[in-house]
């Protein structure tokens, strides 16, 4: 690969003058040190794709510089080739108990030294190009699966279920979404949840909550298993307030349409794990879920719905439109709550963040094919 830098550690001006010429017909970026602190210096600053390192230098010898510099994180894999005209076994396997890779006695041939050089330039690109596809399906993962049953993956084994206390549960869906899909055809009809769902999944990561899965026209998300946010109750009813708003508006973008969304949530205990085995997915079980499925159920269109046990997290802070006795399928008669908005009490730090996101800019921001791929790689999702 043109221009992969090599760095040479010498005490003898003319040692360092043969490599370089050896080099010379190679399109290498060459780069010399005189002795161990002088590398290690240089080091602050350079990043060599091989290091060459003689062993006997004066102040700090080959391996307690090579030693040094493994310390540091950004040259814990850049492979060290020792130079020396040490031939006995005892300093040979110093080289390699060191941190080095390869070693290469003086006289050494040119031939020899490109050929080292090379094998280990080839095997560098090989681990870091695994690295990166390792990277890209953690990201791809990463959008799949908690972080934790990631690692708990990889390590082979297979992540139990968890028991998780005061988890924020929401459902969300559209009125009527089978008449209006009808209407539109399906690929109008899912250019339209993939517009609505892109929103969603934005507000939700900038409120600190997270989605399970989508269930049709329906959308699914939680806060308090993989993130842990302070106000995490209050945060999530942003969240549904500031998803209610975009749907308004994109309602009103789409006057032949009709979008209207009904909202429900719910918080208490959940159990959270892996199911499937040949497409696993995280998913999230328990009366939590079922009660905040039901209360989307009877929500208004254009309401948010949350439950006794919510409002508790957060009276003071949110405006109640007006509160009522229901009857929930399987679950009886329940108070429920219809939220319209933040109170002049609620927190300053809460609603300056509440009024940053602009909805406005979240739909312009749209671009399905673009954003899909940065979200399958991306590390911070």
């Amino acid at each position: 690969m043109a221009g992969e830098i090599i760095l040479a550690v010498d005490d003898l001006p003319q040692n360092l003058m043969t490599i370089k010429l050896g080099l010379r017909k190679f399109d290498y970026t060459f780069h010399s040190a005189s002795n161990g602190d002088e590398a290690l210096e240089l080091l602050q600053t350079l990043r060599p794709d091989v290091i060459l390192m003689d062993i006997q230098m004066p102040h700090r010898d080959g391996f307690s510089t090579v030693q040094e510099l493994k310390k540091m994180p950004e040259m814990q894999d850049v492979p060290v080739i020792f130079l020396s005209a040490m031939r006995d076994v005892e300093n040979i396997v110093r080289c390699f108990d060191s941190g080095g890779v390869d070693y290469i006695s003086k006289p050494f041939r040119q031939q020899e030294l490109i050929a080292r050089i090379e094998t280990h330039l080839k095997i560098k690109r090989l681990k870091e190009q695994v690295d990166r596809e390792r990277d890209r399906m953690k990201a791809i993962l990463g959008n799949i699966l908690p972080g934790s049953y990631i690692n708990e993956l990889t390590d082979g084994k297979r992540p139990g279920s968890q028991l998780f206390e005061n988890v924020v549960v929401m459902f969300t869906d559209f009125k009527n979404f089978t008449g209006l899909s009808e209407k539109l055809g399906p690929e109008a009809s899912i250019e339209h949840l993939n517009r609505l769902f892109f929103a969603f999944d934005e507000i939700i990561d900038y409120f600190g909550l997270e989605r399970i899965k989508t269930l049709g026209d329906g959308y699914f998300a939680v806060s308090g298993i993989n993130t842990h946010t302070g106000d995490a109750a209050l945060k999530s009813v942003c969240a549904m307030l500031k998803m209610q708003e975009f749907a308004i508006f994109y309602d009103e973008k789409t006057p032949d349409e009709e979008w209207k969304l009904r909202i429900g949530a719910h918080i208490g205990p959940v159990i959270a794990g892996i199911v499937g085995f040949q497409k696993i997915a995280f998913d999230v079980w328990g009366s939590t879920v079922n009660v905040a499925a039901r209360l989307q159920s009877v929500a208004d269109t254009k309401g948010i719905v949350i439950s006794d046990a919510l409002l508790s997290e957060v009276y003071d802070f949110v405006q109640v439109e007006h509160s009522q006795i229901v009857n929930l399928h399987h679950v009886g008669e329940t108070k429920v709550h219809f939220v319209s908005g933040l109170s002049e009490t609620c927190p300053e730090n809460i609603s300056d963040n509440f009024n940053k996101l602009d909805i406005h800019q979240l739909y312009e921001k749209y671009d399905l094919d673009s954003d899909m791929i940065s979200r399958l790689f991306s590390e911070n999702r």
